[in-house]
């Protein structure tokens, strides 16, 4: 037994006498920088690439077999440039020297510093780095080499610790270039299926300078023990962006992501992101929001992205989905279904620093909600299944929306019920003078990249005062023509149809508009429109309408074109135009005035055209049948002002009778000029009472002389045909003569 310690001992102290020889003797006689040359041929081989080793290589023996290497260079292949493709400061790393006797690899903490990427793309698409890897192709044919059993088992490597490095990316393509700095990012220990801590930070420079993006990540990296997979635990993710526009900041919190590197695929687990930003372009100044998602997954080798529950928060705004993506690398689409939940719009406006609009009624804008399924593109939105709720009123119906150069809209909706007068200013106080129009050029350069087709429907829309029922109509804008047709709406029981267009191809752009309306209700229309409640009967109406639009003002100073209208079976209340002539005449006679019967002036038809100028409506062509009475006159009325001003001629027909006796009217056949004036809500009628009265004399005188009128014709015109009915015989009896 004493003869076996002592050879154990010998040969343990032979070992310790050998080890000690090579880290005495290795470093004297073996100098690793009398194979730099062929380390740089090595590379070259198996690179195509330049390779050169600047630095001095020092090497260490005990207790770690270790490699220190000065500035190395890595070429950029013909056509890139001059500049290195990669260029290392220095670096090192080592392997504990007795574990490799037992074929067992324990790898000190690997050292970079200075490390320098240049990623360059050219014009015609090509990349310095492509061709570094081994090709799908290569590593099918290589043949896999047989396990003999001599090789080394990797059971850790003590950390990874990078400094001072900077990758730089120039698209000559797009003429943009990305940098990113990273002054330090350091791991703990590597080893297989042991988990690993990860901190470092980056900054990356966007723009030339423009924009900076600072981040710091931590996190704990959890490796499988054949390397194709790998789970990061409590990362933590923070970055800040600095640049003319403000200051944004994001934060990252996930528990777990996992990562598949086959694939590669990864997945993550109780997804937390939120982010802030503040600064001139900000809405509001400052924003903040998060982002929560309780499981993402995602396969780039299969390009797909699967977000079951998603949640927003952002403005005060919760919204809420699911989203899976496909071709999420070449050419990204998403689809899932998103809901936003109850907001008030006023608050929202409040946040984005907007203020919320005067409204009629304040109670409005304080409810809304939204809810689609949804499918994106990288140019193009489509929701579907639309859902929209602001204050009392439903909308549904689906829509698109394109972008591009020519902006491309598609849109059906359908609304229940929206009374449009509640958001619109409220009216200005009545003792208040109101401002000066102010004449505001329009614009319309909008339409040039406007490609629309926009359908709705809608079961009732008040506007104006007016109610509109059983809306529908369709917008289509293309190369900057703008038309709205058809559009109809059923009106106080008639139906109105029409159509509307602007044309912007040619400065000044021209506006036109076509309507009809047939059996409108006169009496609740003109009541809603203007509250003048004194008009009733049942209406056909027409226009055809022109203006140019270069500005507010000749909105209305440029407008052309022609109203028709026909009322009838009904009646202007508080004016008895009857009534008024009798009374007219009876004063005139020294008489009595007659009792009214009738305090309104009932019509069987009322017809004319008009046109509207400058807030004027002109008539030119009235005409009208009332009972005893044939009407004609023209007139106008001042809309802003509602007041008006007609001269009529109201013809008495021979069946007339006097309401006062009963008997035939002593105005039969005469025509009565007579003045309408005052406004919509108190008109007057005034009576030529001398034109009234000389006409009756001259009836009278007719009479006594025997020459009465007939057919209804006045005593001048009586008189006029008498003298020529003489003449006209005188001139037969000269003619016999000769």
């Amino acid at each position: 037994m004493t003869r076996l310690l002592q050879i154990i001992l010998g040969l343990f102290g032979l070992f310790v006498v050998l080890v000690l020889a090579a880290v005495i003797l290795v470093p004297l006689f073996v100098d690793p920088n009398d194979y730099r040359d062929h380390i740089s041929r090595a590379v070259e081989e198996q690179t195509g690439r330049s390779f050169e080793i600047e630095g001095e290589i020092s090497l260490s023996v005990f207790p770690w077999l270790g490699l220190e290497v000065g500035r190395m260079r890595l070429g950029n292949p013909p056509g890139f440039g001059d500049q290195p493709f990669v260029e290392i400061g220095s670096a090192g790393v080592g392997a504990k020297l007795l574990p490799l006797l037992s074929r067992r690899l324990e790898v000190s903490t690997l050292r970079l510093d200075g490390v320098r990427v240049q990623l360059v793309q050219l014009a015609d698409g090509s990349t310095n780095w492509a061709g570094l890897g081994e090709s799908e192709e290569d590593a099918a044919r290589r043949e896999p080499r047989p396990d003999d059993g001599g090789g080394f088992a990797l059971e850790r490597v003590a950390g990874l610790r990078l400094t001072d490095a900077l990758i730089r990316f120039e698209d000559r393509k797009e003429g943009t270039v990305i940098e990113a700095a990273i002054p330090s990012l350091s791991t703990g220990e590597l080893a297989p299926g042991k988990p690993f801590p990860v901190d470092g930070e980056a900054v990356i420079t966007l723009d030339g300078g423009a924009l900076q993006v600072a981040t710091r990540f931590a996190g704990k990296v959890d490796l499988a023990e054949d390397f194709a997979a790998a789970a990061i635990r409590d990362l933590e993710l923070d970055a800040e962006a600095a640049g003319a526009g403000g200051r944004q900041a994001v934060s990252l919190r996930a528990p777990t992501v996992r990562l598949v590197f086959a694939g590669p695929s990864f997945e993550v687990e109780g997804l937390a992101l939120g982010f802030e930003a503040s600064g001139p372009e900000v809405p509001g100044g400052s924003q903040s929001g998060k982002v929560n998602a309780p499981r993402v997954t995602a396969d780039l080798g299969a390009q797909t992205l699967a977000i079951p529950a998603l949640t927003i928060e952002a403005a005060g705004l919760r919204a809420s989905g699911d989203l899976t993506g496909s071709r999420i690398v070449d050419a990204p689409a998403f689809v899932g279904r998103i809901a936003v939940e109850e907001f008030s719009p006023r608050a929202l406006l409040e946040r984005l620093g907007e203020p919320a609009p005067d409204t009629a009624d304040r109670t409005v804008l304080r409810k809304a909600t939204l809810g689609a399924r949804y499918r994106a593109g990288t140019d193009n939105v489509e929701l579907d299944e639309l859902q929209l709720l602001l204050d009392d009123t439903t909308a549904t119906g689906k829509a698109a929306f394109g972008l591009g150069e020519v902006t491309r809209i598609r849109s059906e909706l359908r609304l229940d019920a929206i009374d449009l007068d509640r958001y619109l200013s409220p009216e200005p106080d009545a003792s208040a003078k109101p401002p000066a129009g102010e004449d505001v050029a329009l614009a319309f350069d909008w339409l040039e990249g406007l490609d629309l087709d926009a359908s709705f429907r809608a079961g009732t829309i008040k506007v104006s005062g007016l109610t509109l029922t059983e809306i529908e109509g369709r917008a289509v804008a293309r190369d900057g023509v703008l038309t709205l047709q058809p559009f109809g709406a059923a009106l106080y029981g008639g139906q109105v149809r029409g159509s509307a267009r602007l044309d912007a191809r040619q400065a000044p752009a021209t506006f036109s508009l076509e309507q009809s309306l047939s059996a409108l209700q006169v009496l609740p229309f003109v009541q809603d429109l203007t509250g003048f409640d004194r008009l009733t009967g049942v209406a056909q109406l027409g226009a055809k309408l022109t203006t140019t639009a270069a500005s507010t003002a000749e909105l209305m100073s440029g407008l052309n074109g022609e109203l028709s209208f026909n009322v009838s079976e009904g009646a202007l209340k508080g004016v008895n135009l009857w009534f008024e002539m009798q009374r007219a005449y009876a004063l005139a006679r020294g008489r009595a005035a007659p009792e009214r019967t009738s305090p309104d002036t009932e019509f069987r038809q009322l017809k004319g055209t008009a046109v509207i100028r400058d807030g004027l409506l002109l008539n030119q062509d009235l005409v009208g049948g009332l009972p005893f009475l044939g009407l004609t006159g023209r007139g106008e009325v001042n809309l802003a002002e509602a007041a008006l001003d007609y001269r009529l001629n109201a013809t008495v027909i021979s069946q007339a009778i006097d309401e006062a006796t009963g008997e035939p009217s002593e105005l039969a056949g005469l025509s009565v000029p007579l003045r309408l004036s005052g406004t919509l809500d108190a008109p007057s009628v005034s009576v030529d009472l001398s034109g009234l009265v000389r006409d009756r004399a001259q009836q009278e005188a007719l009479k006594r002389l025997g020459l009465e009128g007939e057919d209804g014709k006045s005593a001048e015109e009586e008189l006029k045909e008498r003298a020529l009915d003489k003449v006209r015989g005188l001139r037969d009896r000269l003619r016999r003569d000769d």
